[in-house]
């Protein structure tokens, strides 16, 4: 943990390496919002709510390299979730996508 912080995490459940984590600077509310994620994405969603109670609703992703089309599919579908909870939303991490 890092003092000031809240820690936010999910590891990786089979085998080495991966996982994804968001730190919260004290002061901010913020929420884990399990009901978004699965357990086939690494990812990680909180909600962010501001002084005035403005939501904000961040994603934290890991794609591993040479991930299966399945993979993608579910990520499409954690994402089409996040966007229609109405809040505003940013999505940020390591996707290993060539465009």
């Amino acid at each position: 943990n890092i003092q000031g912080y809240t820690s936010y995490r999910k590891d990786r459940q089979v085998g080495r390496g991966g996982g994804v984590a968001l730190l919260v600077r004290d002061g901010i509310q913020s929420l884990a919002k399990e009901d978004i994620g699965t357990d086939e994405v690494e990812s990680l969603w909180i909600e962010l709510r501001n002084c005035k109670g403005k939501k904000t609703l961040i994603g934290v992703i890991y794609r591993p390299p040479n991930s299966s089309p399945d993979v993608g599919c579910k990520l499409q579908q954690e994402l089409k979730l996040a966007c229609n909870k109405g809040n505003a939303t940013v999505v940020m991490g390591d996707f290993n996508m060539q465009v």
